[in-house]
């Protein structure tokens, strides 16, 4: 008799309820770390995403800075800011000098213009 329950001991353990309450418990757990390590993953990945994104762009306006320092070094721009900045010109150029009184005189008309309401400037443009 001793040798029939030790026999029926496994599965009558198989069968309990405290069995598979434990099955349960164990497939919650695991359900819950792969769960937790899906969304890292997909965070992680997200992460890497992003900072590929700004990997590119850095490297973008690298480039940018770069033709910039290439064009501040051409000779273009070394003439260019001597004949504005330094009032130089080459050999065989002419030097035309506008007067600031007139664009003075427009930028008195344009805050003039400014000055006033939206009807009085379309009146403006019409009439006068």
């Amino acid at each position: 008799m001793q040798e029939r329950r030790k026999r029926q001991f496994l599965p009558d353990l198989f069968y309990s309820k405290f069995f598979l309450f434990f099955c349960v418990a164990i497939f919650f757990a695991i359900l819950f770390g792969v769960a937790k390590g899906t969304i890292k993953n997909y965070k992680v990945d997200s992460e890497v995403q992003d900072l590929q994104k700004e990997i590119s762009n850095l490297e973008r306006q690298n480039q940018e800075f770069n033709q910039l320092i290439s064009y501040l070094k051409s000779e273009n721009f070394i003439e260019q800011e001597a004949k504005l900045k330094l009032g130089l010109k080459k050999s065989g150029e002419n030097l035309v000098v506008i007067p600031q009184a007139e664009t003075v005189n427009q930028t008195e008309e344009e805050n003039r213009n400014q000055q006033l309401s939206n009807p009085a400037k379309w009146w403006a443009y019409f009439f006068k």
